[in-house]
């Protein structure tokens, strides 16, 4: 506990401080100050638990320091030192909130007595407070959430000026809801380390009252202001912060998302909640990071997703998808987004037509049957996706990064199964003498076979695989031209940056910076 000793006779104030071994009762720290105004000054600073004050001092005397210290606070003791001759200023300090007081000349037993009870009130009435504050913070946020009734206004400001010290003069707030989320958009697949939480609070504390909400959303109470010049520059200055944050989370790939309400009265609580979540709702269009304002125009009645568009959003992107055409599928994506924008789509219902598209794709192409294939994966982030982005990545992985597990109508098991084992061993030195012993078939009856039913040779197949393994890793990989040369079973770097020109028409460094060929 910390303890503030207020006397303007010298002896007596260094009498208390140190005239006691205070660490043996509990009190760490101790400040002490000639006057009341002294006192005044630091208050904010060192917040104590128990202010000892002599009723008679210059400038500020301890009556009127009582006054404007529960002006600020109710939670620390207060105990008076007083005189004989003061007793009735001393009747008048309890009837002002004084807990306790003490008889000069003070004995060091019983002041240690006095400061103990005092001491062990206050940790039960703190005790009995924080309890009281935990229950109502359920109870708000369930309400916040669920649509629920909400305690009075005055309640609630009581709650957050106690326990946060928000002070709301103007009776105005306004809120953010943020979501922590990876820097490429995608949810954490755990829940965020205490140290990470631990690190957006700290940031974000000072601005207002801070609420976990859950393992990846938080809650921010700030003042708001009737001025809407004001109000503008607090929202952009906590917009600021998180950008900073953000700043700082980049190193660990994370990066906190929010939406930020206008400013409202203490009684509209709920709806600056609702618009904050309305503004938070738009970052699924955009990019992790985003800190969107709430605008009035984000309001209104939504649309629901068109039928004749679902299915000819799903055509467009399924044929992008088995021709591997990657500029395609990114224009759908980009009309996809402008029209969710411009009808003001929800985000799960744009989430769901997603799934279905998934859905669709994997029927048409029969992905559900490649065992390699992470399907759980890509449905969990099409049913939790946290931004369009995050869901066009996926989509973007089907047509480029997987485009040899796409089986082929009328294919035999055979020429299947060949063309798995090529695509789990196109890093080695195959041949078709190789496959052919695998397959226990001969060379010539593989070469034939293969040329039949895929429409090109076995090596023209084995080369072209290659490629698209090596445009995969050039796209979604650092790792360098010569490693990727050889990850893809190319025997010399030379060779690969001959095969790669003729198959793309660029060169593997230029293909890799997205630049056209001069």
């Amino acid at each position: 506990m910390k303890m503030v000793v207020v006397d303007d006779n010298r002896q007596i104030r260094e009498g208390i401080h140190f005239g006691i071994e205070w660490e043996r009762y509990g009190i760490s720290e101790i400040q002490e100050f000639a006057d009341g105004s002294e006192c005044l000054k630091a208050l904010d600073d060192f917040e104590p638990d128990i202010i000892i004050a002599d009723i008679r001092m210059p400038n500020i005397d301890g009556l009127k320091l009582l006054e404007e210290v529960r002006k600020r606070t109710d939670n620390c003791r207060y105990i008076l030192l007083s005189a004989y001759s003061d007793f009735s200023y001393a009747q008048q300090a309890i009837r002002l909130g004084a807990n306790d007081y003490i008889l000069k000349p003070v004995k060091p037993e019983k002041l240690v007595e006095v400061v103990m009870k005092n001491a062990r009130e206050l940790l039960a009435e703190k005790t009995e407070k924080e309890s009281y504050y935990d229950m109502f913070e359920r109870s708000f946020l369930h309400s916040l959430e669920n649509g629920g009734e909400l305690e009075k206004t005055e309640k609630v400001k009581q709650f957050l000026e106690s326990r946060y010290r928000l002070s709301l003069p103007d009776n105005c707030i306004f809120l953010a809801v943020l979501r922590a989320e990876q820097a490429d958009g995608k949810l954490p697949k755990k829940p965020l380390q205490a140290d990470v939480s631990e690190q957006i609070r700290a940031a974000l504390k000072e601005e207002g009252a801070f609420f976990v909400m859950g393992p990846q959303r938080f809650l921010l109470v700030l003042r708001g202001e009737r001025s809407q010049l004001m109000s503008l520059s607090c929202q952009y200055r906590l917009k600021n912060i998180i950008g900073k944050l953000n700043g700082e989370l980049a190193g660990q790939n994370l990066a906190v998302t929010a939406g930020i309400s206008d400013s409202r009265g203490m009684n509209e609580l709920k709806a600056a909640y609702e618009r904050a979540i309305v503004a938070l709702e738009q970052t699924y269009y955009g990019e992790s990071g985003d800190c969107v304002l709430f605008m009035q125009n984000m309001e209104g009645e939504r649309e629901s997703f068109p039928e004749a568009f679902q299915k000819e959003l799903i055509e467009g992107i399924t044929k992008s998808i088995l021709r591997s055409d990657e500029d395609g599928l990114r224009s759908i994506m980009a009309r996809l987004k402008e029209t969710g924008i411009e009808h003001k789509y929800p985000h799960m219902e744009m989430t769901a037509f997603l799934k279905r598209l998934y859905l669709q794709i994997v029927r048409r192409t029969e992905l559900d049957n490649d065992p390699d294939f992470e399907k759980n994966v890509i449905e969990n982030a099409l049913h939790f996706g946290t931004s369009l982005k995050e869901l066009e990545d996926y989509l973007i992985q089907f047509a480029v990064r997987k485009p040899e597990r796409i089986p082929r109508e009328g294919f035999s098991a055979m020429i299947k199964n060949i063309c798995d084992y090529m695509d789990a061993h196109f890093s080695e030195q195959i041949s078709v003498e190789s496959v052919g012993e695998a397959f226990n078939r001969t060379p010539n009856y593989i070469s034939s076979k293969f040329k039949r039913e895929v429409g090109k040779s076995f090596t023209d197949y084995l080369i072209e695989l290659r490629i698209q393994k090596a445009v995969s890793m050039l796209k979604y990989s650092d790792i360098p031209i010569s490693e990727i040369a050889e990850k893809v079973g190319f025997s010399s770097y030379a060779y690969f940056s001959r095969t790669f020109r003729k198959h793309t028409g660029k060169n593997a460094g230029v293909y890799r910076n997205g630049q056209e060929p001069k």
